[in-house]
């Protein structure tokens, strides 16, 4: 992956690109977390990797090159997000357009593990987004706390918090 990065940095599109490639399943599940519509979740990446080309020179240090990236991604998901909060909002308030059918998201083909999805669908935004990248993707609390713009210390507590509500949900009781 070094030579690659380093290719990529150079301006080799194809070492870029393969690069992305390396990473694009674990790229659509970070999206997915914040955005349910595929479109979006598209968008996002896309915009992501025009992001990271041209910006990719700024990198300093290559270890930190996946934690970069995820971190360009939840920012690109979060201006989305906003955007399509507004959109929700503005129709809502639509004479016009009160009978709006919101779109249902499509079933998440990118994602083998559906217990782990159902595992983490009630915690929130934040405590999914963490679990996913410790759990399904292997990153570590420094990392998080990186990507996350949080202290470690808020990491571990975010992730024991989400533990106990998987645990509470799971035995089905409220304790």
């Amino acid at each position: 992956m070094e030579e690659l990065l380093e290719l990529a940095k150079n301006g080799d599109e194809k070492a870029f690109t393969e690069l992305i490639l390396n990473m694009k399943s674990e790229l659509y599940g970070v999206a997915r977390v914040r955005l349910s519509n595929e479109d979006d979740i598209d968008d996002a990446i896309q915009e992501t990797m025009i992001i990271a080309f041209n910006k990719l020179k700024t990198l300093q240090n290559n270890e930190f090159y996946k934690t970069w990236l995820v971190k360009i991604l939840i920012n690109e998901c979060n201006h989305i997000y906003r955007k399509q909060k507004m959109k929700e909002i503005i129709c809502f308030y639509d004479t016009e357009q009160s009978n709006l059918i919101k779109s249902t998201s499509s079933i998440d083909k990118a994602m083998s593990d559906v217990g782990f999805e159902m595992l983490i669908e009630k915690l929130s935004y934040e405590e999914k987004l963490a679990f996913r990248l410790y759990y399904k993707y292997n990153y570590k609390i420094k990392e998080i706390a990186y990507i996350l713009n949080k202290n470690e210390n808020t990491v571990k507590t975010i992730m024991r918090r989400a533990k106990e509500k998987i645990k509470r949900d799971y035995a089905g009781g409220d304790s």
